[in-house]
């Protein structure tokens, strides 16, 4: 698909004074522009929307999680880590694409049909919350994953302080458990192992 340059230069403009950039847009424009930037878009309600390149502790929390999974998932051959270059896709809700920040797919991925790049069918997906989209984040993004049948597991990393919110799939698929962990020597579980948050925010520092 041909680059749609005007797009990707509007978007860059934007940035340069905004923290967040949505902008209308048709499915086949996100397409046309969402591999060809430096940081990752996303595409719900028929508007392009991202916050440009993540900070520093975003990037390192980012690392600290998918390290910690794929530790986790080593010696199970079915599972796979990936990071925010795959993209989610949402069946059941038109105009919607996501980006999360770690995710792990358990057997083969189901694609969106002509993509290798975008998937339908994740376990579990993590977001690292940002100031700028964490309202987004936790309202929309949040309903509309649980759309996905596949998803078993939803968590958000919060960079500003030790704060990790887990949302865990019941045997009622429509029934979610949340759990909140604020102390770096709380466990919690991910796929019914056992992790420790400290883990997660090793070597971040907090704005004071």
């Amino acid at each position: 698909m041909e680059v749609n340059r005007s797009l990707k230069e509007d978007i860059l403009e934007q940035l340069k004074t905004k923290e967040v950039v949505c902008i209308p847009a048709s499915e086949e424009d996100y397409f046309s522009v969402a591999f060809d930037l430096p940081f990752k878009i996303e595409y719900h309600n028929n508007e392009i929307i991202t916050m440009g390149l993540a900070s520093f502790w975003h990037s390192l929390l980012t690392v600290n999680v998918s390290a910690i999974l794929s530790v986790l998932f080593q010696y199970e051959e079915h599972f796979s880590v990936l990071g925010s270059n795959i993209g989610v896709q949402i069946p059941n809700l038109e105009g919607s694409c996501y980006s999360p920040d770690v995710l792990v797919v358990k057997g083969e991925p189901i694609f969106k049909a002509n993509s290798t790049a975008i998937i339908t069918n994740p376990y579990i997906v993590i977001e690292v919350l940002s100031k700028a989209t964490e309202t987004f984040d936790l309202s929309d993004k949040l309903h509309e994953y649980k759309h996905l049948e596949s998803l078993q597991q939803i968590i958000f990393v919060n960079q500003k302080k030790v704060g990790v919110m887990s949302y865990l799939r019941s045997e009622n698929p429509n029934i979610w458990l949340n759990q909140d962990f604020y102390n770096e020597d709380d466990k919690m579980q991910i796929d019914g192992k056992e992790i420790a948050v400290k883990d997660i925010y090793k070597k971040v520092k907090f704005e004071k």
